[in-house]
């Protein structure tokens, strides 16, 4: 008690120290950080040409693992994306036969078709162009918190949907993506989080995919980068 009170004491005694608010820092220029984001990802597959890696693609239908198959994928001397297979754990899976064989057969196929709609809706939010770019900073919110920019939007694709973007602003490399959005009535939600090399190369490491209402989760990573 004796402490404190003669702490307290001494407080009163010397004058109040003024709280200083942190300088407020001002929103990016949004046409300046659209382009910068463009040619920073210009850079970094054009350094991209320069490795090899692996990438894991795991699939997972009502919680348990259904497939899971490694690929190396490099560069050719064109620039051209190459993939071999390293492992794959459905290659030698039996295949039921007469018409059990033939529903499966053509569900596999709807799965098929379903996935390729999937990834040309994902490939949307990836905002490949520096148009796309501009037009989501233009509606985003934007949030500066030290050296990261967090951009949200709605309504970026379709009616109802959810884009979140950190940017590192320094580097303009996308950290980290999230999405919200449905295909064919189902919802579907996605999560990209991205790493870097010492040398600054900046790569998707792992993304996930889920589809609740059909019970799938996709989730693909690269890893184990080497210089070609």
């Amino acid at each position: 008690m004796l402490g404190l009170s003669s702490l307290a004491v001494a407080q009163e005694q010397e004058p109040a120290a003024q709280e200083q608010e942190p300088p407020a820092q001002e929103p990016p220029n949004k046409a300046l950080l659209a382009t910068e984001i463009n040619e920073g990802r210009k850079h970094n597959a054009a350094q991209m040409r320069n490795y090899s890696w692996n990438t894991r693609t795991e699939v997972k239908m009502d919680g348990e693992v259904k497939s899971v198959k490694v690929e190396l994928v490099r560069f050719t001397p064109e620039g051209e994306w190459q993939k071999a297979m390293v492992s794959d754990s459905s290659a030698g899976a039996k295949k039921p036969r007469g018409i059990r064989g033939k529903v499966a057969s053509k569900k596999i196929k709807g799965m098929q078709e379903w996935a390729v709609e999937l990834g040309k809706l994902l490939q949307q939010y990836s905002l490949p162009t520096p148009g796309s770019i501009l037009d989501f900073l233009d509606s985003a919110a934007v949030q500066r918190t030290g050296n990261m920019v967090n951009l949200v939007g709605k309504d970026v694709i379709q009616p109802g949907d959810y884009l979140a973007i950190l940017v590192d602003a320094n580097s303009k490399q996308l950290k980290i993506i999230t999405v919200k959005t449905s295909l064919d009535g189902d919802a579907v939600d996605v999560q990209i989080n991205s790493e870097n090399l010492d040398d600054g190369l900046s790569y998707t490491a792992r993304q996930v995919v889920k589809v609740p209402a059909k019970k799938v989760e996709l989730m693909i990573e690269n890893y184990d980068f080497r210089r070609q």
